[in-house]
């Protein structure tokens, strides 16, 4: 009995520290749970998940609106909602609500668009300030931002308009995912061929590919691009732009397996190189040192 009677003291003594202790509060009102049926599938949400992170919700859950849902219900059921939108796309943005992890499905273009503009419909602006900021990022092929995710989001809204603009002009989804560096390119004069080279090797020292593949902020997301030009030609050529060494041993093999090293062969293989760089547009200073190693290897 003498312990009880300890146990319930100490109770006591705990709850009215607890009770009066500064910032503590223990009157906190029950979290009130939503049904949102969305597109026909039922979600159930807290109203403060919903209000704090999208303006149509928070609009749509005022006080009044609240008053007026109790004052008609039976005190059992919790308020619903219906919004006439896709339930996929709106458990992306639930999730973000509840967890602040920015996603879209980087396999299915299609509902990364519509949960695009659900969250512009539902006023998710954090989610698209997030979505605004890694996509300037990307087009700008920087590891990090230049400022802070508002500011870049900001300069997103000038360049493209809004979401929805930039989803039409097939800017968005597609470059909010890092672009991939390989490009896979199919020589089709005559039996294709296909090579693979480094896009920011190509833009750094090509002025054609440069263009090709910056002429607008989705062209570098190309992974494929086709060539008219021979096979042997694109395949020096190329090498030329990441490793003048391979270019060499490449040629030397080919003249090499020419029977009797046919010197109208060396003559023709050696100009169709030579126009193929010109096309690519390269610097000065970096021609001559391809004309360099072609004149070498043609003399070898």
């Amino acid at each position: 009995m003498a312990e009880e009677n300890l146990f319930k003291r100490r109770r006591f003594d705990s709850e009215q520290s607890c009770s009066t202790r500064p910032g503590r509060h223990f009157d906190t009102p029950p979290i009130e749970p939503i049904n949102v049926d969305m597109g026909g599938t039922l979600f159930r949400v807290s109203k403060t998940t919903l209000t704090d992170n999208s303006s149509y919700f928070e609009s749509l859950l005022s006080d009044r609106w609240q008053c007026e849902e109790k004052s008609g219900s039976d005190g059992e059921s919790s308020p619903s909602i219906f919004v006439d939108q896709d339930p996929k796309a709106f458990e992306i943005l639930l999730n973000y609500m509840r967890s602040g992890m920015v996603y879209l499905p980087p396999d299915d273009q299609y509902l990364g668009k519509k949960t695009l503009m659900l969250a512009e419909y539902l006023g998710t602006h954090g989610f698209l300030i997030t979505v605004k900021a890694i996509t300037m990022k990307n087009i700008s092929r920087r590891d990090d931002y230049l400022s802070d995710e508002v500011s870049e989001a900001a300069q997103f809204d000038v360049r493209f308009g809004s979401v929805r603009m930039a989803v039409n002009k097939g800017i968005l989804p597609l470059c909010f995912f890092p672009p991939k560096d390989d490009l896979k390119i199919i020589s089709g004069g005559g039996p294709d061929r296909i090579f693979h080279a480094s896009k920011s090797v190509l833009t750094e020292k090509s002025g054609y590919f440069s263009r090709l593949l910056t002429a607008n902020p989705e062209d570098y997301w190309k992974e494929e691009y086709i060539s008219g030009e021979n096979p042997d030609v694109m395949e020096v050529a190329l090498q030329m732009l990441s490793s003048p060494n391979s270019a060499f041993t490449t040629m030397t093999e080919k003249f090499h397996s020419v029977s009797g090293q046919n010197v109208k062969f060396r003559h023709f293989y050696v100009q169709a190189i030579l126009t193929w760089l010109d096309k690519l547009q390269l610097s000065v200073d970096f021609r001559d040192n391809c004309v360099q190693t072609i004149t070498h290897t043609f003399n070898a």
